[in-house]
């Protein structure tokens, strides 16, 4: 972190009473207070998404578990589960860091995954390399679930993860893109990736949402939009798919809920880690039954090795965390 940039944004920001209040003091408190009464008092006790039974396991990134119990439209027994991370970073680094996965190949429209793990896979296909939507700075589920229709074809004894964007932001449906004329979209991670600077083109959501630039009620809209927006896409893929397909996220959002049940009486938004709330953690688990499982194996010679529960590396440099980047934006330490 540049100190001459901290210097500048306190100096410029010092007298305003709204960014003590909207930024700085819910950033302290949820460091101080609401992380640690969830790391060292509720913990998580979450499920390894390999310990479950799965040909096709599609993410849909920021998924609440009752929304998409509301607006589903896919066929299927559908339960929840309770997710190892309340961001992507957690889901990540708690399910697959530290393991070696040679039945797994992983197809990704988030480029988190790219960030965060050291190639366990028997293969990583980065579609957000070859199909990023500069409109949106995403990728659209159209070109994701054909990405998986691809996969699948070309590796029928593998186990195949599809990673989607939505309905995580940037907003792309019609709703959503009228509300907003400038949205931060993945470009920050992409840039992560890339080995680039890790900043975003704009404001995201959540940070709108906090300093009233968008009403609450038309931002759970949109988000609504997005997922609708995808599910259309999923629910055609699965139809495509052999085997046992479960549909599923990596986390949820709060919206403006407190993060029971952590007794501190504050409100958050968005997806920060550490933080065990039951909306962020409760995640949708849609299993859909094939007519045959696939037969999946690992490669020649070698054994698939399960992940151990692991922490994000605390020792990593914060510039390398998306999370960590956005809340030092968030108090103005980041143009």
């Amino acid at each position: 972190m540049d100190l001459a940039n901290v210097v500048a944004n306190l100096r410029r920001h010092w007298d305003d009473p709204s960014w003590w209040r909207e930024i700085v003091l819910p950033f302290g408190v949820r460091t101080a207070l609401v992380q640690p009464y969830f790391r060292y008092v509720a913990g998580n006790d979450g499920t390894p998404v390999l310990e479950e039974e799965w040909d096709t396991l599609l993410v849909l990134d920021a998924c609440r578990y009752d929304m998409f119990a509301e607006h589903n439209t896919i066929e299927g027994d559908l339960d929840h589960r309770t997710s190892l991370g309340s961001n992507t970073e957690e889901f990540l680094v708690r399910n697959f860091r530290g393991g070696r996965f040679d039945d797994v190949v992983y197809v990704t429209a988030n480029p988190q995954v790219s960030v965060r793990l050291d190639d366990p896979f028997h293969e990583v296909i980065p579609v957000w390399r070859e199909s990023w939507d500069e409109e949106f700075d995403t990728v659209l589920p159209d070109v994701m679930a054909e990405a998986v229709r691809e996969a699948a074809a070309a590796y029928p004894d593998k186990r195949i993860v599809g990673h989607f964007v939505q309905p995580h932001y940037p907003f792309v449906g019609e709703r959503g893109r009228d509300l907003l004329d400038e949205q931060a979209g993945m470009e920050l991670s992409r840039r992560m990736a890339d080995g680039e600077e890790p900043v975003s083109d704009h404001m995201n959501v959540w940070d709108m949402l906090q300093r009233g630039l968008i009403d609450e009620r038309d931002l759970r809209e949109a988000y609504e939009e997005n997922l609708r927006v995808a599910l259309p896409h999923v629910r055609r893929l699965v139809d495509d798919l052999d085997g046992l397909t479960v549909v599923t996220s990596d986390h949820g959002n709060l919206i403006g809920e407190r993060p029971r049940p952590c007794p501190v009486p504050m409100e958050l938004y968005g997806h920060p880690p550490g933080v065990y709330a039951e909306n962020l953690v409760k995640v949708p688990w849609l299993a859909v039954e094939g007519e045959e499982r696939r037969h999946v194996v690992a490669e020649p010679g070698t054994a698939t090795e399960p992940a151990t529960a692991t922490e994000p590396d605390a020792t990593s440099d914060p510039d390398d965390d998306p999370e960590a980047t956005e809340r030092l934006r968030d108090l103005g330490y980041l143009e």
